[in-house]
């Protein structure tokens, strides 16, 4: 019991009426009171205990739930922070290397498939030029074969105009005429001076009209023994440099065999060359021929 209620309570047996008792009477009541009230002080304090206790396994158990929550996140993030292991490592750089594989063998793919459709492209864009020249060539060999320069002018070149060489050794020399000149050849009287003459050496002076009879068109070729596009032959001791002279053109030959009665020394070409101009047409910008020479 308190020191405070110990107090109190005394006063409170002081306070009591009297009765005649004697000592040991009143000692002996005194003790009894003192050890019922002793054993009631007893109970509330065992009651406080308990109390307390209770609070304090709820409190326990509530610190001990909050550490292990805690201890279990800080488990995952040093988990998710600790080093992978070899095996680990070799499995995710064997994934990102056939990620990085596949992706390169994409890349390859693409790359294989866009140059093979670029190189189809151009293939095909070389057989649709192959065409055009060739209907192109017909045209014009059917004009040169009526004498018709105003309609083979409609092919030239509007820029560069139309070289006439003799021979297929072309040089900086030959006559380069304009598509109008080349319209008006068929009342052209000028002589022109259109090259050497290979053996003799003289300079080949002719008029338009003489020219093209004598070198242009001296065979029918409007049914020649061969046509070739892009392609060339050594058909004599003159180097063919047209391929050289003109290396982005398309060039049709047109050839006729040499006769018997002169062992084949009398056959001839004529060679049409073609460049594209900046809108993309096939124009006419050579004419090139050929025969026996020395």
């Amino acid at each position: 019991m308190s020191e405070f209620n110990d107090k109190k309570l005394e006063k409170q047996l002081e306070s009591l009426p009297k009765h005649k008792m004697t000592d040991e009477q009143i000692e002996s009541m005194h003790a009894e009171l003192m050890k019922t009230a002793e054993q009631y002080d007893q109970k509330d304090k065992r009651r406080i205990f308990m109390r307390r206790i209770a609070v304090g396994v709820t409190t326990a158990a509530a610190v001990f739930l909050i550490a292990f929550i805690g201890i279990s996140f800080m488990g995952d993030d040093d988990h998710a922070d600790e080093p992978m292991t070899t095996q680990e490592t070799d499995d995710f750089d064997g994934e990102a290397s056939t990620f990085e594989d596949g992706e390169e063998e994409g890349s390859m793919g693409d790359e294989e498939s866009r140059e093979e459709s670029e190189e189809a492209e151009a293939q095909e864009t070389k057989q649709d030029s192959e065409t055009i020249v060739i209907e192109q060539s017909e045209n014009i060999i059917e004009h040169l074969a009526n004498e018709d320069y105003a309609s083979v002018a409609e092919y030239v070149h509007e820029e560069q105009g139309l070289l006439f060489s003799p021979y297929v050794n072309v040089n900086e020399d030959d006559l380069i005429f304009t598509a109008e000149e080349v319209a008006n050849f068929e009342t052209d009287e000028t002589v022109y001076v259109w090259g050497t003459e290979d053996g003799s050496g003289y300079d080949i002076e002719l008029t338009p009209m003489e020219y093209h009879e004598e070198y242009v068109y001296q065979h029918d070729y409007t049914n020649p023994d061969e046509r070739l596009v892009d392609e060339f032959e050594d058909r004599s001791m003159m180097e063919n440099n047209i391929q050289e002279y003109f290396p982005e053109a398309h060039v049709v030959e047109y050839h006729v065999e040499g006769s018997d009665e002169y062992e084949g020394m009398d056959y001839g070409s004529i060679n049409l060359v073609y460049e594209e101009n900046d809108a993309g047409e096939w124009k006419l910008v050579a004419i090139v021929n050929e025969e026996w020479v020395i």
